[in-house]
């Protein structure tokens, strides 16, 4: 695997030069996107207003991604960094990074 060295410091490679026959111009352009809207059932569930059975009756596929978000989010908040890893950190700042 090549990797592309992006340090500013080192000179860049030459290429070989460019025509302008094979140029072509670019330009950027909006796209559309599909308007999806979530029920009105799952805003008040997140809200606190309506129940999770009510969610799930209004847009199951909508109730059930939240569900699963509420879960991970859950599961992250009870992540903590290994007591090692900000002293390893500390150390290496204070070697000035080598």
């Amino acid at each position: 695997m090549m990797m592309e060295n992006l340090d500013p410091r080192e000179s860049a490679p030459e290429t070989a030069p460019h025509t302008g026959a094979e140029e072509q111009l670019v330009t950027d352009m909006e796209v559309a996107l599909p308007t999806v809207r979530t029920a009105p059932a799952v805003h008040a569930w997140l809200d606190g207003e309506a129940s999770a059975a009510q969610a799930l009756q209004a847009a199951p596929k909508d109730a059930a991604f939240w569900q699963a978000m509420g879960t991970e989010t859950a599961q992250r908040r009870r992540m903590v960094t290994p007591a090692h890893v900000p002293a390893a950190i500390m150390s290496k700042l204070a070697e000035g990074g080598r």
